[in-house]
């Protein structure tokens, strides 16, 4: 090799290092057609995560209390001796103890229809009396009071209502409103009997039997449900209904008619199923 070319290889290597070290190659990533970030396409947004699916149906079984009690009445005149006699009687239900089972379908976003069904008893007390003719005199009546006790009253209620329900965390809540058919049974006082002897001039009532008088009536409830989730399809809850009716029971032939406003405000708790 001549001394030039020897001078050379030296030079041309150091050239070589000089521009591979001044210019270094820039390696890009291929990035596949279509995928997003590629150049010239928008990138496309991450889906948000599906919610819980709705629930469509909740079954509602509740224990319930009727505070609220009732009083009313009745007057008769039946024929003694020829004449006219006059027995009133004045009932008192006490407070209402029951059950309710009711059935809620959610047809769109929450709102959709609660059928239910609920059964309430009572204890009634009250008074009678009565005004009797003497079977020997005119226009001489004799007069008697008694105590009634261990009376009856019990009323079911079956609900078509529209409602609205929705879920936020472990509460579960609902509204309803809607017709109610009420259907009522209750013991009214019968013929009593009197202890009546010579020379007649008192009276006494010996006993005084009760029969049962039905009677129904289609009303109005309004209400609303607050429930607590202790598992997936599982919760306890408490509910609060407002119901109302006029119903009319027949306490007899020569009797008057007994009006009853049924329903009233009552309050359930209970145990719900979400399905």
């Amino acid at each position: 090799m001549n001394p030039s070319a020897r001078r050379l290889g030296p030079q041309a290597l150091a050239a070589a290092f000089v521009i591979a070290f001044a210019a270094p190659a820039q390696p890009q990533t291929p990035v596949a057609p279509g995928k997003p970030g590629a150049k010239g396409r928008p990138a496309t947004p991450a889906k948000a995560p599906a919610g819980p699916a709705e629930t469509r149906f909740r079954l509602v079984l509740n224990g319930s209390l009727a505070p609220s009690g009732q009083s009313y009445n009745d007057v008769r005149t039946p024929v003694a001796y020829a004449e006219p006699s006059t027995i009133r009687t004045a009932y008192e239900s006490g407070t209402g103890f029951g059950f309710g089972a009711a059935i809620q379908a959610s047809v769109y976003r929450g709102l959709g229809v609660l059928v239910g069904y609920s059964l309430v008893s009572r204890d009634t007390t009250g008074s009678v009396d009565v005004s009797r003719p003497h079977p020997l005199y005119l226009n001489r009546p004799r007069t008697a009071s008694a105590e009634l006790a261990s009376y009856g009253y019990s009323e079911s209620a079956a609900d078509l209502d529209l409602a609205y329900a929705r879920r936020a965390g472990k509460l579960d809540w609902a509204v309803f409103a809607g017709v109610t058919l009420f259907q009522v049974e209750a013991d009214l006082l019968s013929a009593p009997t009197f202890d009546e002897r010579y020379p007649y001039d008192t009276l006494a009532i010996v006993a005084t039997p009760a029969a049962a008088a039905e009677g129904d009536a289609t009303g109005f409830n309004v209400g609303g449900r607050l429930d607590f989730l202790i598992g997936r399809s599982l919760g306890l809850g408490l509910q609060l209904r407002y119901s109302t009716a006029s119903v009319g029971l027949s306490a007899g032939a020569d009797a008057s008619d007994v009006t009853l406003d049924v329903g009233g405000f009552s309050v359930g708790a209970g145990v719900r199923f979400y399905f």
